[in-house]
């Protein structure tokens, strides 16, 4: 049904890891759960991607997810979640790279509502540990609760989905697509694939602004992590919630869960919402609209700063509020069974004209940038950047300077708030470029083309780089400067150690890579393989009528036949024993004497001077 994956910091580079795994345990497959005795998780280099090690780690005890979320309902029976842990500790070179940790499973509920296929789709949980350049130290924020094994269908849940995190990092929540990985194939995989995951495949119904529908839907403040939602159709729901991490303005990590919902139908015997109008600035009058089922008593309750402004038993009352700022609204709905509370906020203010802005000191190099930012804005209680790295909008952190490493066009936005003095929100932004160093790399081709001649090789560049170059090559005085095309000949037989280098450019931004090969040169051998066959069986009958020889690479070799009765009569003799053959018939069209012949194969390589001798046996059948 879900999980996540957290690391905690210890010491020299020792971390202690966390899978937190979820199953159904009413629903689910005994022996699928109990199969998942051991989780085998892999460690992968975060810019590579390929794969360093992998860890086998046998799970705790489970523990049962049972807090009701909800004040008046009878827990539905088929409702039953266990939380599995797996934790381990492990030394983790981090380097410059930064390290994924990843498990996968398959696979899902086939029941799942939003998802496509969902019986043949597996989970990836992961978490990333930033490279040593990004941080020194770090652990990932760590959810302080799991999320409720049921939801009730049209009931509104409040969820406090908030985390901790030891560093004492800015936490910023949003929602996300959850990862595929592993399939019915290979459920439980003998170590994870190599990262990137692809994401689940969500219905048309369903999508990251709609992760599983309801009258309200599934959404999380970014600031605290509550989570809310109403449903409104019974079902099982895939979600994502992650809360990034961020140090001086930087994201540095996350954390995601992947989890499922499971709405039923509940036993509610009272549930307390209400609706909050679209208010204007300068309105002071706010009416109130109960959507409380099963009520029969409600108290509202007004308060500013947790001071109580106003209080009415009145099912949908309106209320004045004069004094502009924020005020929390809580209901309390009651009936002879229970008694249920819902709160919310709304603001009251006055028109109040705000503006953003901000300066920018760029310091360009060619391996990045430090950005240094003067905020200019006016003063107001909310404002949130937009750093551009993919983050989204951070909630009052505050931004003096930003380090860039990447090349590349950078946004920088800023949106100030003051809603308690019902002021517009005003937005002001920044582009501008890093100009990182341009890498370009050498590329060059080589043959041989003569394949009688191991010892010729023809060197081609193939890259399309204008700048001068030179070759070298081991053994051989001559770079050959800014020859597109090199011919070697008479090389000896080795390895060759080609290097194809561009000089150094005037543009200290541009960064030359040459290509290095290592070329085995083969030896010039008569090493070819003759066939010599000892039967054959002249005549007509189109089977084995001639005798002859086969040899591969045959162009590049001269091979005579000479063919001697019993006696050391000469009977066939030539000198392309590669395309004649011996027909066994005399010069006067009878065929020889079944018996014994003896032959001489004489074989000589065109790019030698010596040539072998090779005796063979024949008989002749008739």
């Amino acid at each position: 049904m879900g999980g996540d994956l957290t690391y905690r910091y210890i010491t020299d580079d020792s971390f202690e890891f966390t899978l937190a795994f979820y199953v159904d345990c009413v629903n689910g497959n005994p022996g699928a759960i109990a199969s998942d005795k051991f989780a085998i998780l892999g460690f992968f280099n975060a810019k590579t991607k390929k794969y360093i090690d992998k860890v086998e780690v046998e799970r705790n005890d489970p523990v049962r997810v049972s807090k009701l979320n909800y004040a008046c309902v009878t827990p539905p029976s088929n409702a039953c979640v266990d939380r599995y842990e797996y934790v381990f500790s492990k030394k983790v070179d981090v380097g410059k790279d930064g390290i994924i940790v990843s498990f996968q499973r398959c696979c899902r509920n086939h029941t799942i509502t939003n998802l496509v296929n969902p019986g043949g789709t597996g989970m990836t949980l992961l978490a990333t540990i930033p490279p040593k350049t990004l941080v020194s130290v770090n652990s990932n924020p760590v959810f302080k609760d799991s999320p409720p094994n049921f939801l009730c269908n049209d009931a509104p849940l409040v969820f406090d989905h908030s985390a901790t995190d030891l560093d004492g990092d800015s936490l910023v929540y949003d929602l996300y697509l959850p990862f595929e990985g592993a399939d019915p194939n290979a459920p439980r995989p003998s170590q994870p694939s190599n990262p990137d995951y692809d994401e689940v495949t969500y219905t048309t119904a369903y999508n990251l602004s709609n992760l599983m529908g309801g009258t309200e839907r599934l959404k999380i403040n970014q600031s605290t992590g509550q989570l809310t939602v109403i449903p409104d159709k019974v079902g099982q729901y895939v979600v994502g919630i992650r809360v990034s991490e961020f140090r001086d303005g930087v994201k540095i990590g996350e954390t995601l869960r992947d989890y499922q919902f499971n709405v039923l139908d509940c036993d509610i015997k009272i549930s307390a919402n209400f609706d909050l109008p679209e208010i204007k600035c300068y309105d002071s009058v706010v009416y109130l609209k109960n959507t409380s089922k099963y009520g029969m008593t409600y108290d509202w309750k007004i308060s500013k700063s947790s001071a109580v402004v106003h209080e009415t038993h009145d099912v949908n009352p309106s209320v004045t509020l004069n004094q502009k700022g924020q005020y929390s609204i809580k209901l309390v709905a009651k009936n002879d069974k229970c008694a249920d509370s819902i709160e919310k906020d709304i603001e009251i203010g006055e028109i109040k004209i705000i503006k953003a802005e901000f300066d920018l000191d760029l310091e360009d190099t060619c391996t990045g940038g430090l950005v240094r930012i003067r905020n200019n804005s006016d003063k107001t209680p909310d404002w949130y950047w937009d750093l551009g790295l993919g983050a989204g909008e951070q909630h009052n952190i505050t931004v003096n300077q930003l380090q860039l490493t990447e090349p590349g066009e950078y946004t920088i936005k800023l949106r100030i708030s003051d809603t308690a003095n019902c002021a517009l929100d005003d937005t002001y932004e920044l582009k501008f470029n890093i100009h990182g160093k341009d890498t370009f790399f050498s590329s060059f081709d080589y043959s041989f083309p003569n394949a009688c001649d191991p010892g010729e090789l023809v060197l081609v560049k193939t890259d399309d780089l204008e700048s001068s170059f030179h070759w070298e090559i081991k053994g051989q005085k001559d770079k050959f400067e800014n020859s597109p095309e090199v011919t070697l000949q008479d090389l000896d037989a080795g390895r060759l150690n080609v290097v194809l280098k561009h000089n150094k450019s005037s543009n200290p931004c541009h960064v030359y890579v040459p290509e290095v090969e290592e070329i085995q040169v083969d030896s010039l051998e008569m090493n070819e393989t003759v066939t010599l066959y000892n039967v054959f069986t002249p005549g007509t009958d189109g089977s084995n009528d001639c005798f002859k020889l086969d040899m591969q690479n045959s162009d590049c070799y001269e091979v005579e036949m000479y063919i001697y009765s019993r006696w050391g009569e000469l009977v066939y003799q030539t000198e392309n024993a590669l395309e004649d053959c011996w027909d066994g018939i005399r010069g006067n069209h009878e065929i020889y004497p079944g018996g014994t012949y003896f032959g001489v194969v004489k074989i000589k390589h065109n790019e030698m001077d010596k040539s072998e001798n090779i005796s063979i046996t024949i008989t002749l059948i008739q």
